[in-house]
């Protein structure tokens, strides 16, 4: 039976030169400005706004609209640290899955499958998405995609396989989807950091805040915060302290969001412990820098980072950079 089909995710949808709340009051369908503002919101790190906003459309009779509230909404609500509403949005996604409408939304059902396995960092191998769903996705999807298969890749430690496939996705992004481009720029300098060349780092994390400041788009900063190794610390700390102060905000709450649901059983949460300073300070010394080599890079002396690192020590109860790393990675 032919249906009514919407968009999924809309402001994944190509734009270029234009503010993104007047690529959302351009779109025709009032359901698709709702879902296409949430996402919006949420990339400003307003959770109230984009839960309230996609909340609206959970009900849609839409498929896509409904999928797409969906992910916002659960996203949106482990900022707000609503561990049930988030596992509730899941089990919706999970059983919508089951009996998808026709082949276009199995494909949209994987690619969320993916997608959540992928940013809370499912315990073993993440099963790949299919090629045949991948076909039938609207291209800012494929690309967002992209920008999860680099991360797997990443977090797989699979460091150049990553890098090829972040600047492969971003070639087909630029100028085209700013906000897939926010998230693949971060990735490569998550990636290029771990591959030790530091200027490339710089470089993609300069282009990914270049794109995300004009729309104030904070929150992909605050996802991929201790991944990141101190680069927020390092070109946003000093030189915009109110937007840093913001940052640490959203990183802490978001962060104790999303460790209620990766690892709800842990009751020695870093979040609750260390401040994002803190914690970038951490996750450099835990990844085998020195004192000194964390002093150049974040521009600090070396007596400074060692009385940083001797009052996270305490904070957690270790007393070495390799107990550090354990209870980081906890």
């Amino acid at each position: 039976m032919n249906r009514t089909q919407k968009m999924f995710m809309p402001i994944w949808q190509p734009f270029t030169l234009i503010p993104a709340e007047t690529m959302i009051g351009s779109l025709s369908d009032e359901e698709e400005r709702t879902v296409a503002l949430a996402a919006h919101h949420y990339f400003q790190a307003k959770y109230e706004s984009a839960a309230g906003e996609s909340q609206r459309c959970l009900n849609s009779p839409c498929p896509e609209i409904r999928a797409s509230a969906l992910l916002l909404h659960s996203m949106a609500n482990v900022g707000l640290g609503n561990a049930e509403l988030v596992r509730a949005d899941f089990a919706a996604l999970t059983q919508a899955a089951r009996q998808p409408e026709d082949e276009k939304m199995a494909a949209i059902y994987d690619a969320l499958r993916y997608l959540l396995a992928v940013f809370f960092h499912t315990d073993g191998e993440i099963e790949p998405l299919r090629e045949e769903h991948t076909a039938l996705l609207p291209e800012g999807t494929r690309l967002y995609l992209l920008y999860a298969v680099a991360h797997a890749l990443y977090l797989q430690k699979q460091y150049q396989e990553a890098l090829g496939v972040a600047k492969s996705a971003l070639m087909m992004a630029a100028g085209r989807f700013p906000s897939v481009c926010v998230y693949l720029n971060l990735v490569g300098s998550m990636v290029a950091t771990n591959l030790h060349n530091v200027e490339q780092a710089a470089d993609f994390f300069h282009r990914a805040w270049q794109l995300a400041e004009p729309e104030d788009y904070i929150q992909p900063f605050v996802e991929h915060h201790g991944m990141l190794q101190g680069q927020i610390e390092k070109y946003i700390r000093d030189a915009q302290p109110e937007q840093y102060d913001r940052i640490s905000e959203k990183v802490m709450a978001f962060s104790r969001g999303w460790m209620k649901i990766h690892n709800p059983e842990s009751v020695n949460k870093v979040t609750d412990r260390l401040s994002p300073y803190e914690f970038s300070l951490a996750m450099m010394a835990a990844r085998g820098k020195s004192n000194q080599e964390i002093a150049d890079y974040l521009r600090i002396s070396a007596n400074t980072v060692k009385f940083h690192l001797s009052s996270i020590y305490q904070k957690v109860e270790v007393t070495n950079r390799r107990d550090l790393g354990r209870f980081l990675n906890r």
